[in-house]
């Protein structure tokens, strides 16, 4: 009988002292089919922001200047063919928010007045 306790109190003892770890079944993420975007990422493109410097829709082109902390830059975006008919609406100078696919602008908006003298004031 004795030698029965003993070996149960070790395995007890065996138990509480060494790390007990379940197998446990890691979870798959859910798989995104190629081509689509994952959940959260604008079905747009990538946006940008900046200050348009030239239009020029005859050659379906618009310039924009962004501002970065150490870094000021012009890049030149590719209209697509519904955004080059809106892009009359805008003006040089205009503070806008660009949608863009590789170097192609898929949408286009202006940042509105208000939240543009906002953020010229903190700027100065």
């Amino acid at each position: 009988m004795k030698p029965v306790g003993i070996l149960t109190a070790g395995g007890i003892l065996f138990l509480l002292i060494s790390p007990v770890a379940f197998a446990q079944e890691k979870p798959n993420p859910a798989k995104v089919e190629q081509g689509t975007p994952a959940s959260g990422a604008p079905s747009e493109g990538v946006r940008i922001g900046g200050i348009i410097i030239a239009i020029d829709p005859a050659r379906h082109k618009v310039l924009v200047q962004q501002y970065k902390v150490k870094e000021e830059r012009i890049i030149t975006l590719n209209l697509d063919k519904k955004e080059t008919e809106n892009i009359s609406a805008f003006r040089k100078g205009d503070a806008v928010n660009i949608w863009v696919k590789g170097d192609t602008v898929v949408r286009i908006e202006r940042v509105p007045d208000p939240i543009w003298e906002e953020i010229r004031k903190k700027g100065d």
